[in-house]
């Protein structure tokens, strides 16, 4: 009688064996897959934060140019017209009243 109940039990045993290891290899294929869409997710975070910081550095760069353009514009007109001494400013005023 003992001798089939171990029988019985080795028999369940090994039947579910491979069930028990099958879960656990998809478990483990289930973490892997989780760690490998972790890694991606972070990878595209990197080169999104990473684009942004040229796109921004790029946006500086172009203000920078700008400023730099106007100012030498401002130049530009400053040596072409010369302002006019306060007083003649002040005498025109004074005229059209």
């Amino acid at each position: 009688m003992k001798s089939r109940m171990m029988c019985s039990v080795a028999v369940a045993a090994a039947m579910l064996l491979p069930v028990g290891i099958v879960t656990i290899v998809s478990a483990q294929d289930r973490d892997r897959d989780q760690l490998k869409t972790d890694q991606l997710l972070q990878d595209k975070d990197k080169l999104q934060t990473k684009d942004r910081l040229k796109d921004k550095d790029q946006l500086k760069e172009q203000l920078k140019e700008q400023e730099q353009m106007r100012e030498r514009t401002r130049e530009q007109t400053r040596m072409e017209r010369p302002e006019r001494p306060q007083h003649e400013k002040a005498e025109r005023s004074g005229q059209g009243h």
